[in-house]
Protein backbone atom coordinates (compact mmCIF):
# COMPACT_ATOMS: atom_id res chain seq x y z
CA UNK A 1 0.00 0.00 0.00
CA UNK A 2 1.06 3.62 -1.63
CA UNK A 3 -1.11 5.93 -1.01
CA UNK A 4 -3.96 6.37 0.94
CA UNK A 5 -5.95 9.85 0.60
CA UNK A 6 -3.85 13.12 0.78
CA UNK A 7 -2.64 12.94 4.59
CA UNK A 8 -1.36 9.69 5.41
CA UNK A 9 0.32 6.58 4.23
CA UNK A 10 2.23 7.93 2.14
CA UNK A 11 6.01 7.53 0.45
CA UNK A 12 8.98 9.30 0.87
CA UNK A 13 10.40 12.01 -1.38
CA UNK A 14 13.47 10.00 -2.23
CA UNK A 15 11.73 6.43 -2.40
CA UNK A 16 12.84 4.26 -5.50
CA UNK A 17 10.17 2.23 -7.28
CA UNK A 18 12.43 -0.22 -8.80
CA UNK A 19 11.58 -3.61 -7.51
CA UNK A 20 14.94 -4.09 -6.09
CA UNK A 21 14.47 -2.73 -2.68
CA UNK A 22 11.76 -1.43 -0.28
CA UNK A 23 9.52 1.10 -0.99
CA UNK A 24 10.18 3.71 1.39
CA UNK A 25 6.78 4.84 2.90
CA UNK A 26 3.18 3.42 2.78
CA UNK A 27 2.57 0.07 4.41
CA UNK A 28 5.64 -2.13 3.17
CA UNK A 29 4.39 -6.26 3.87
CA UNK A 30 6.93 -7.90 6.02
CA UNK A 31 7.32 -11.18 5.80
CA UNK A 32 8.66 -13.83 6.34
CA UNK A 33 11.37 -12.18 8.55
CA UNK A 34 11.25 -9.52 10.81
CA UNK A 35 14.58 -7.03 11.21
CA UNK A 36 17.61 -8.69 9.90
CA UNK A 37 18.04 -11.97 7.75
CA UNK A 38 20.25 -14.55 7.30
CA UNK A 39 19.07 -15.41 3.96
CA UNK A 40 17.86 -12.44 2.35
CA UNK A 41 16.99 -8.81 2.69
CA UNK A 42 15.89 -7.24 5.77
CA UNK A 43 12.41 -7.71 6.98
CA UNK A 44 12.50 -10.13 4.28
CA UNK A 45 10.81 -10.95 1.03
CA UNK A 46 7.04 -9.39 1.11
CA UNK A 47 7.85 -6.18 0.26
CA UNK A 48 10.41 -6.79 -2.07
CA UNK A 49 8.75 -9.41 -4.37
CA UNK A 50 6.05 -8.85 -7.06
CA UNK A 51 2.86 -9.62 -6.27
CA UNK A 52 -0.28 -10.98 -8.29
CA UNK A 53 -3.75 -8.75 -8.52
CA UNK A 54 -6.13 -11.57 -7.98
CA UNK A 55 -8.93 -9.11 -8.12
CA UNK A 56 -8.75 -5.38 -9.65
CA UNK A 57 -10.23 -3.16 -7.64
CA UNK A 58 -13.97 -3.02 -7.75
CA UNK A 59 -16.76 -0.70 -6.12
CA UNK A 60 -18.87 -2.85 -4.19
CA UNK A 61 -23.07 -1.88 -3.65
CA UNK A 62 -22.16 -0.63 -0.62
CA UNK A 63 -20.23 1.71 -2.43
CA UNK A 64 -16.81 0.62 -0.36
CA UNK A 65 -14.05 -0.21 -3.30
CA UNK A 66 -12.03 -3.79 -2.77
CA UNK A 67 -9.01 -5.25 -4.62
CA UNK A 68 -7.37 -8.56 -3.65
CA UNK A 69 -3.60 -9.49 -4.24
CA UNK A 70 -1.70 -12.69 -3.52
CA UNK A 71 1.75 -14.22 -3.38
CA UNK A 72 2.96 -17.65 -3.46
CA UNK A 73 6.07 -19.19 -3.65
CA UNK A 74 8.37 -18.88 -6.61
CA UNK A 75 11.94 -19.68 -7.57
CA UNK A 76 13.22 -16.32 -6.03
CA UNK A 77 11.24 -16.71 -2.47
CA UNK A 78 12.39 -20.75 -2.64
CA UNK A 79 16.17 -19.55 -3.04
CA UNK A 80 15.93 -17.75 0.06
CA UNK A 81 13.05 -19.56 1.91
CA UNK A 82 12.29 -22.83 1.02
CA UNK A 83 8.39 -23.44 2.02
CA UNK A 84 5.36 -23.63 -0.11
CA UNK A 85 3.27 -20.85 1.01
CA UNK A 86 0.12 -19.09 -0.32
CA UNK A 87 -0.73 -15.54 0.77
CA UNK A 88 -4.14 -14.00 0.16
CA UNK A 89 -3.95 -9.53 0.88
CA UNK A 90 -7.62 -8.13 0.70
CA UNK A 91 -7.56 -4.28 0.98
CA UNK A 92 -11.22 -2.51 1.35
CA UNK A 93 -11.51 1.24 1.10
CA UNK A 94 -14.23 3.12 2.18
CA UNK A 95 -14.51 7.01 3.24
CA UNK A 96 -12.93 6.84 6.40
CA UNK A 97 -11.39 3.56 6.83
CA UNK A 98 -9.03 1.43 4.99
CA UNK A 99 -9.31 -1.97 6.03
CA UNK A 100 -6.30 -4.85 5.39
CA UNK A 101 -6.97 -8.57 5.74
CA UNK A 102 -4.45 -11.27 5.51
CA UNK A 103 -4.71 -14.79 5.01
CA UNK A 104 -1.70 -16.96 5.20
CA UNK A 105 -1.87 -20.84 4.17
CA UNK A 106 0.51 -23.54 4.65
CA UNK A 107 -0.39 -25.95 1.59
CA UNK A 108 2.39 -28.66 1.99
CA UNK A 109 1.20 -32.08 3.01
CA UNK A 110 4.58 -32.75 5.85
CA UNK A 111 5.97 -29.65 6.28
CA UNK A 112 5.81 -26.90 9.49
CA UNK A 113 7.02 -23.74 8.86
CA UNK A 114 7.32 -20.11 11.23
CA UNK A 115 7.31 -16.73 10.19
CA UNK A 116 7.15 -12.87 11.37
CA UNK A 117 4.10 -10.96 9.50
CA UNK A 118 3.93 -7.13 9.72
CA UNK A 119 2.29 -4.72 8.37
CA UNK A 120 4.83 -1.43 8.16
CA UNK A 121 2.45 1.47 8.17
CA UNK A 122 3.96 4.84 7.69
CA UNK A 123 1.97 7.74 9.22
CA UNK A 124 2.62 11.29 7.70
CA UNK A 125 2.07 13.56 10.41
CA UNK A 126 2.50 17.47 10.60
CA UNK A 127 5.34 17.40 13.65
CA UNK A 128 5.85 13.81 15.41
CA UNK A 129 7.06 15.56 18.48
CA UNK A 130 3.22 17.02 18.90
CA UNK A 131 1.60 13.75 18.21
CA UNK A 132 0.37 11.15 21.03
CA UNK A 133 -0.07 7.40 20.81
CA UNK A 134 -2.48 6.03 23.05
CA UNK A 135 -2.98 2.09 24.16
CA UNK A 136 0.50 1.46 25.21
CA UNK A 137 0.43 1.97 28.63
CA UNK A 138 1.46 -0.93 31.14
CA UNK A 139 3.40 -2.89 28.00
CA UNK A 140 6.36 -4.26 27.92
CA UNK A 141 8.60 -3.22 25.22
CA UNK A 142 11.85 -3.93 23.76
CA UNK A 143 14.12 -0.96 23.08
CA UNK A 144 16.09 -1.36 20.25
CA UNK A 145 18.27 1.94 20.30
CA UNK A 146 19.15 0.89 24.26
CA UNK A 147 20.95 -2.73 23.08
CA UNK A 148 17.26 -4.34 23.57
CA UNK A 149 17.33 -3.75 26.59
CA UNK A 150 13.24 -4.17 28.19
CA UNK A 151 11.38 -1.85 29.87
CA UNK A 152 7.64 -0.84 30.99
CA UNK A 153 5.89 1.93 28.97
CA UNK A 154 4.47 3.81 32.39
CA UNK A 155 3.14 6.92 29.79
CA UNK A 156 -0.76 7.08 29.10
CA UNK A 157 0.10 8.87 25.98
CA UNK A 158 3.77 7.86 23.93
CA UNK A 159 5.24 10.97 22.79
CA UNK A 160 8.11 11.14 20.45
CA UNK A 161 11.21 13.04 20.95
CA UNK A 162 13.99 11.20 19.93
CA UNK A 163 15.16 8.17 17.96
CA UNK A 164 12.91 5.80 18.63
CA UNK A 165 12.93 1.97 17.39
CA UNK A 166 10.44 -0.03 19.94
CA UNK A 167 8.59 -3.48 19.67
CA UNK A 168 5.49 -3.64 22.31
CA UNK A 169 4.53 -6.75 23.33
CA UNK A 170 1.32 -8.08 24.21
CA UNK A 171 -0.58 -4.77 22.69
CA UNK A 172 -4.42 -3.91 23.19
CA UNK A 173 -6.64 -4.24 19.61
CA UNK A 174 -6.53 -0.54 19.67
CA UNK A 175 -4.50 2.66 18.92
CA UNK A 176 -4.87 6.25 18.78
CA UNK A 177 -2.24 8.21 17.09
CA UNK A 178 -3.49 11.98 17.77
CA UNK A 179 -2.23 14.93 15.20
CA UNK A 180 -2.89 17.96 17.31
CA UNK A 181 -1.51 20.14 14.88
CA UNK A 182 -3.86 19.31 11.78
CA UNK A 183 -6.79 17.89 14.05
CA UNK A 184 -6.87 14.89 12.88
CA UNK A 185 -6.32 11.29 14.36
CA UNK A 186 -5.72 7.85 13.33
CA UNK A 187 -7.67 5.15 14.90
CA UNK A 188 -5.56 1.41 14.42
CA UNK A 189 -7.68 -1.44 15.30
CA UNK A 190 -5.98 -5.24 14.66
CA UNK A 191 -6.89 -8.44 15.31
CA UNK A 192 -4.35 -11.76 15.76
CA UNK A 193 -1.62 -9.05 15.82
CA UNK A 194 -0.34 -9.19 19.28
CA UNK A 195 2.45 -6.92 18.80
CA UNK A 196 2.87 -2.89 18.29
CA UNK A 197 6.01 -1.24 16.68
CA UNK A 198 6.66 2.28 16.83
CA UNK A 199 9.45 3.56 15.08
CA UNK A 200 11.19 7.40 14.48
CA UNK A 201 14.78 7.77 12.50
CA UNK A 202 14.87 10.75 13.99
CA UNK A 203 18.23 12.96 12.61
CA UNK A 204 21.16 10.68 12.77
CA UNK A 205 19.36 7.60 11.38
CA UNK A 206 17.49 9.38 8.48
CA UNK A 207 21.02 10.96 6.94
CA UNK A 208 21.99 7.42 7.07
CA UNK A 209 19.07 6.00 4.78
CA UNK A 210 19.51 7.07 1.60
CA UNK A 211 16.23 6.97 0.63
CA UNK A 212 15.31 8.62 3.38
CA UNK A 213 15.65 12.74 3.20
CA UNK A 214 17.68 14.60 6.31
CA UNK A 215 14.17 17.23 6.51
CA UNK A 216 11.24 14.30 6.55
CA UNK A 217 11.94 12.89 10.03
CA UNK A 218 9.53 15.48 11.79
CA UNK A 219 6.72 14.87 9.49
CA UNK A 220 6.41 10.97 9.75
CA UNK A 221 5.80 8.34 12.63
CA UNK A 222 5.39 4.47 11.61
CA UNK A 223 3.29 2.36 13.61
CA UNK A 224 3.16 -0.83 13.17
CA UNK A 225 1.05 -4.18 13.72
CA UNK A 226 2.35 -7.45 13.96
CA UNK A 227 3.15 -10.86 14.93
CA UNK A 228 7.35 -10.27 15.54
CA UNK A 229 7.67 -10.58 19.33
CA UNK A 230 7.31 -14.49 18.73
CA UNK A 231 7.33 -16.17 15.49
CA UNK A 232 3.88 -17.74 13.92
CA UNK A 233 4.58 -21.80 13.95
CA UNK A 234 1.75 -23.03 10.83
CA UNK A 235 1.11 -26.42 10.52
CA UNK A 236 0.57 -28.41 7.57
CA UNK A 237 -2.79 -27.30 5.69
CA UNK A 238 -3.65 -24.80 8.30
CA UNK A 239 -3.99 -21.05 7.77
CA UNK A 240 -3.19 -18.11 9.68
CA UNK A 241 -5.51 -14.89 9.71
CA UNK A 242 -5.00 -11.61 10.91
CA UNK A 243 -6.32 -7.71 9.98
CA UNK A 244 -5.88 -3.90 10.63
CA UNK A 245 -8.15 -1.22 10.10
CA UNK A 246 -6.72 2.38 9.97
CA UNK A 247 -9.69 5.03 10.33
CA UNK A 248 -9.59 9.05 10.23
CA UNK A 249 -11.13 11.44 12.68
CA UNK A 250 -11.54 14.60 13.09
CA UNK A 251 -10.06 15.68 16.87
CA UNK A 252 -13.43 17.64 19.07
CA UNK A 253 -12.10 20.99 19.90
CA UNK A 254 -9.41 21.21 17.42
CA UNK A 255 -8.76 24.24 15.13
CA UNK A 256 -9.71 22.10 12.48
CA UNK A 257 -13.59 20.87 13.99
CA UNK A 258 -14.00 24.58 14.95
CA UNK A 259 -13.25 25.64 11.35
CA UNK A 260 -15.99 23.03 10.17
CA UNK A 261 -18.29 24.22 13.15
CA UNK A 262 -17.82 27.53 11.95
CA UNK A 263 -18.95 26.50 8.16
CA UNK A 264 -22.09 25.07 9.31
CA UNK A 265 -23.15 27.86 11.18
CA UNK A 266 -22.30 29.98 8.02
CA UNK A 267 -24.39 27.76 6.38
CA UNK A 268 -27.21 27.72 8.63
CA UNK A 269 -27.45 31.51 9.07
CA UNK A 270 -27.10 31.96 5.18
CA UNK A 271 -29.80 29.83 4.71
CA UNK A 272 -32.19 31.54 7.46
CA UNK A 273 -31.06 34.63 5.19
CA UNK A 274 -32.26 33.11 1.90
CA UNK A 275 -35.52 32.16 3.65
CA UNK A 276 -36.06 35.81 5.37
CA UNK A 277 -35.85 37.43 2.27
CA UNK A 278 -37.98 35.07 0.18
CA UNK A 279 -40.45 35.94 2.88
CA UNK A 280 -40.07 39.74 2.66
CA UNK A 281 -40.53 39.25 -1.81
CA UNK A 282 -43.72 37.24 -1.59
CA UNK A 283 -45.75 39.82 1.31
CA UNK A 284 -49.07 39.41 -0.17
CA UNK A 285 -49.42 35.97 -1.07
CA UNK A 286 -49.26 35.00 2.73
CA UNK A 287 -52.42 37.58 3.91
CA UNK A 288 -54.01 36.23 1.18
CA UNK A 289 -53.61 32.35 1.63
CA UNK A 290 -54.61 33.35 5.38
CA UNK A 291 -58.21 34.98 3.72
CA UNK A 292 -58.38 31.92 1.79
CA UNK A 293 -58.43 29.73 4.59
CA UNK A 294 -60.39 32.18 6.98
CA UNK A 295 -63.30 32.44 4.49
CA UNK A 296 -63.12 28.69 3.89
CA UNK A 297 -63.78 28.31 7.28
CA UNK A 298 -66.57 30.19 7.74
CA UNK A 299 -67.77 28.96 4.44
CA UNK A 300 -68.23 25.57 6.61
CA UNK A 301 -69.24 27.06 9.36
CA UNK A 302 -72.12 28.61 7.68
CA UNK A 303 -73.03 25.34 6.09
CA UNK A 304 -72.99 23.41 9.36
CA UNK A 305 -75.18 25.83 10.59
CA UNK A 306 -77.67 25.60 7.92
CA UNK A 307 -77.38 21.53 7.81
CA UNK A 308 -78.27 21.89 11.59
CA UNK A 309 -81.17 23.95 11.27
CA UNK A 310 -82.80 21.99 8.69
CA UNK A 311 -82.35 18.80 10.44
CA UNK A 312 -84.09 20.86 13.42
CA UNK A 313 -87.49 22.34 10.97
CA UNK A 314 -87.48 18.53 9.94
CA UNK A 315 -88.01 17.43 13.70
CA UNK A 316 -90.36 19.74 14.42
CA UNK A 317 -92.93 19.42 11.55
CA UNK A 318 -92.50 15.81 12.23
CA UNK A 319 -93.65 15.95 15.81
CA UNK A 320 -96.89 18.31 14.68
CA UNK A 321 -97.79 16.05 12.07
CA UNK A 322 -97.61 13.44 15.16
CA UNK A 323 -99.74 15.68 17.66
CA UNK A 324 -102.32 16.35 14.48
CA UNK A 325 -102.52 12.70 14.00
CA UNK A 326 -103.19 12.05 17.81
CA UNK A 327 -106.00 14.70 18.00
CA UNK A 328 -107.91 13.61 14.67
CA UNK A 329 -107.88 10.12 16.08
CA UNK A 330 -108.72 10.81 19.34
CA UNK A 331 -111.59 13.23 18.21
CA UNK A 332 -112.92 10.38 15.49
CA UNK A 333 -113.51 7.77 18.32
CA UNK A 334 -115.44 10.56 20.98
CA UNK A 335 -117.81 10.94 17.72
CA UNK A 336 -118.72 7.74 16.45
CA UNK A 337 -118.21 5.67 19.70
CA UNK A 338 -117.28 2.83 17.91
CA UNK A 339 -114.61 1.14 18.18
CA UNK A 340 -113.49 -0.42 14.74
CA UNK A 341 -115.10 2.76 13.12
CA UNK A 342 -112.83 4.58 15.30
CA UNK A 343 -109.59 2.86 14.54
CA UNK A 344 -110.34 3.04 10.78
CA UNK A 345 -110.57 6.47 11.21
CA UNK A 346 -107.54 6.70 12.72
CA UNK A 347 -105.77 4.56 10.74
CA UNK A 348 -107.57 6.14 7.53
CA UNK A 349 -106.00 9.85 9.04
CA UNK A 350 -102.62 7.89 9.69
CA UNK A 351 -102.37 7.21 6.06
CA UNK A 352 -103.80 11.25 4.89
CA UNK A 353 -100.99 12.30 7.22
CA UNK A 354 -98.37 10.29 5.81
CA UNK A 355 -99.20 10.85 2.11
CA UNK A 356 -99.56 14.94 2.78
CA UNK A 357 -96.33 14.56 4.70
CA UNK A 358 -95.01 13.07 1.54
CA UNK A 359 -96.52 15.81 -0.93
CA UNK A 360 -98.47 13.36 -3.27
CA UNK A 361 -102.16 14.67 -2.18
CA UNK A 362 -103.08 18.48 -1.98
CA UNK A 363 -106.76 17.95 -1.63
CA UNK A 364 -109.11 19.54 1.46
CA UNK A 365 -111.06 16.23 1.87
CA UNK A 366 -109.11 13.34 3.73
CA UNK A 367 -109.46 9.87 1.61
CA UNK A 368 -111.31 6.50 2.87
CA UNK A 369 -110.31 4.67 5.67
CA UNK A 370 -108.92 2.30 1.91
CA UNK A 371 -111.08 -0.36 3.40
CA UNK A 372 -109.62 -0.76 6.41
CA UNK A 373 -113.01 -0.53 8.27
CA UNK A 374 -114.10 -3.67 7.14
CA UNK A 375 -117.00 -4.22 4.44
CA UNK A 376 -119.63 -4.74 6.95
CA UNK A 377 -118.99 -1.08 9.25
CA UNK A 378 -120.11 1.51 8.17
CA UNK A 379 -117.27 4.18 7.79
CA UNK A 380 -118.57 7.44 8.24
CA UNK A 381 -114.62 8.69 6.61
CA UNK A 382 -115.57 6.74 3.81
CA UNK A 383 -118.85 8.00 3.41
CA UNK A 384 -117.98 11.33 3.92
CA UNK A 385 -115.62 10.52 0.97
CA UNK A 386 -118.01 9.31 -0.95
CA UNK A 387 -120.29 12.35 -0.94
Amino acid sequence: MTLWKRVCPVWHKLAVFDGKKAIRGGIPFVFPQFGPWNFGPQHGFGRVVRWTLERAPERLPSGDVEAVFSLMDNEITRSMWNYPFRITYRLILREKELHFHVGVYNPSKDMTFSFNLLLHTYLKVPDVRRCQITGLHGCTFVDKTRDGAIYQEGRDAVTINEWTDRIYQHTPQEHVITNVVSGRKMRLQKYNLPDTVVWNPWMEKARECQDFGDDEYPNMICVEAGHVSTPVILLPGTAFEASQILQVRVIKGSSRAKSKKNQQQQQQQQQQQQQQQQQQQQPQQQPSQQNQQQTTSQQQQQQQQQQQQQQQQQQQQQQQLQQQQQQLATNAAALWQVPAAAAAAAACWNNYANFQTAGVLAFKMPPSCGGLCGPQTNCELCSLNSN
